[in-house]
């Protein structure tokens, strides 16, 4: 036990010294190895754990570690900026709506929840009274091509924005979500699944002059 606790006082092992003898102490431990390896495997391991390679071995343990998180530390960021590239791929079809044509509405901007979420017509769209995220939680807004040189608005919202969105993704999977802005739905894609980290992409059939409105919009503070 003082090999893999180098570190602990003198005071502790005398106290335990009192209370526990080597024999005793190697006894239990002995009986609870029982029961996962053979005395040959156990009389392996004593003889490994007693061995110099051994102590080496658990006083270079942090290092070592260290050194191989070194070696591998490429893999992590090459499979985080995948899966970041995946993450935003799937945001795009998720809210992908080419073919949305801007309808105009006497309520507030924001992200509302479709009540009669069966219609397709979004000019039929009963929305919630009050928006369930609103423009203050729109961190940046930007706008760029897609791969097929069409107009899309990047939405990030802040934090408590990103939180309240993935509750209300969550809450409407496989229901329209409408977004608000400038007394027009400018979107009400569908959504396939619950999304967590606060980034939307729009697409709809919009002039550059309506996205540099809308963005303009909803980077205003």
């Amino acid at each position: 036990m003082k090999i893999a606790y180098p570190n602990a006082p003198k005071e502790f092992w005398d106290e335990i010294d009192s209370k526990l003898t080597d024999a005793e102490i190697l006894s239990q431990i002995r009986a609870v190895y029982k029961e996962f390896f053979t005395e040959k495997e156990i009389d392996e391991l004593y003889k490994f754990i007693t061995s110099s390679s051994y102590k080496k071995y658990s006083s270079d343990y942090g290092n070592i570690q260290e050194k191989i998180q070194e070696k591998f530390f490429w893999i992590g960021e090459k499979l985080s900026k995948l899966e970041t590239e995946l993450s935003n791929k799937e945001l795009s079809s998720k809210f992908d709506s080419n073919d949305f044509v801007p309808v105009k509405t006497n309520l507030q901007d924001g992200f509302y929840e479709v009540l009669n979420d069966e219609t397709k017509d979004v000019s039929k769209m009963k929305l919630s009274k009050k928006p369930s995220i609103v423009l203050k939680n729109v961190s940046l807004a930007t706008t760029n091509l897609d791969d097929l040189k069409r107009l899309i608005i990047n939405i990030e919202l802040d934090e408590e924005g990103a939180a309240l969105f993935h509750l209300l993704s969550f809450k409407n999977r496989g229901k329209p979500i409408a977004i608000v802005v400038n007394k027009k739905i400018i979107s009400a894609p569908i959504v396939m699944e619950a999304i967590p980290n606060g980034k939307i992409q729009i697409s709809g059939k919009f002039s550059a002059q309506e996205v540099k409105e809308i963005t303009d919009k909803l980077n205003l503070k």
